[in-house]
């Protein structure tokens, strides 16, 4: 028996795609993935999410971001959280406006990626100072930053009501925690952004590293799929050994879908859905719905490269 939140996985991708226009058939998918664990049956979500989707249109015109298909993900992340376009566009408006009288740094994609986040985690505008000062604790320098995932950290710790000293610790014994258990460095990094928010014990941490690269050898679509840095946030599971069984079934139910998914793309589907079966599909608040949406944008650009590669290639 198929478990259930890949019956509802594969239910709401039908859905998301039999409405979504031509240019966002990507885009539904990941539509579908923020709406995983949404209580809402299907048909009434689907309602919801394009009526959010017309009203982020609206609300932003044909040039802010998110641009294009992108809002419907975001439209998706709302619905499931029980929120309002409106409320994302104050919660945006507040933090551009408190940027410029901060003189903080720039946010990623006009604010938008921080206003979602701090909306689906429950958030008010009222909160955005303590945004800005949890963001600038765990910045990393300019030149090695990742914006997305800071702000997508930042933004949960603060509805979780967390300090900037605090937050800052979270994400250092993350980092840490992974380090010591055998995940490379500049894995490591990336991972902390997501794993700083499971609250995971270090001690058992090494051991789901261990079982799960055990598990994953021998299975090409595990080792060269999601990446050494999902399986370091998938270790923070727990159980390295189920967490493969997982993904493998992720990987088959994604090699079903018609159209099938390309690499880039289901590895992210199947990296969150392995997470659906262990009961952990929104790791936290926020982080779920916009970890959605960070897949979306990296399969997309992924896309684009690979057809300007293509082109490049075919005209020399």
């Amino acid at each position: 028996m198929a478990h259930t939140g890949i019956a509802r996985f594969k239910a709401l991708d039908a859905a998301f795609r039999a409405r979504a226009r031509r240019g966002d058939k990507l885009y539904a998918r990941f539509a579908a993935l923020a709406t995983l664990n949404a209580p809402q049956d299907i048909e009434t979500l689907i309602e919801q999410t394009f009526e959010a989707r017309s009203a982020i249109d609206q609300g932003l015109g044909a040039w802010r971001s998110p641009g294009g298909a992108m809002r419907l993900v975001f439209a998706a992340a709302l619905v499931a959280s029980n929120r309002k376009p409106v409320d994302f566009f104050k919660m945006r408006k507040a933090l551009l406006e408190r940027r410029k009288e901060r003189g903080a740094r720039s946010l990623s994609h006009g604010g938008s990626c921080a206003a979602l986040a701090l909306v689906a985690a429950g958030g008010q505008p009222w909160q955005v100072d303590m945004f800005y000062d949890v963001l600038d604790a765990i910045a990393a320098p300019w030149w090695r930053r990742d914006a997305s995932r800071e702000e997508m950290l930042a933004a949960s710790l603060t509805v979780m009501g967390e300090t900037a000293s605090d937050a800052a610790g979270h994400l250092s014994r993350a980092r840490d925690a992974l380090m010591t258990a055998g995940v490379p460095k500049s894995h490591a990094e990336a991972a902390a952004f997501e794993v700083a928010l499971t609250r995971i014990d270090p001690a058992s941490l090494a051991g789901a590293w261990t079982s799960l690269n055990i598990a994953v050898r021998g299975r090409n679509e595990l080792r060269h799929g999601i990446g050494q840095t999902g399986l370091a946030v998938l270790a923070a599971q727990g159980d390295g050994a189920a967490i493969a069984d997982a993904l493998v079934n992720a990987f088959d139910v994604l090699g079903q879908l018609k159209p099938k998914p390309d690499n880039q793309t289901a590895a992210r589907l199947a990296m969150r859905l392995a997470q659906a079966q262990a009961g952990k599909a929104t790791p936290i608040a926020a982080a779920g719905d916009l970890a959605a949406i960070l897949a979306a944008q990296a399969a997309m650009v992924a896309a684009i490269t690979a057809a300007t590669t293509a082109a490049v290639v075919a005209g020399t």
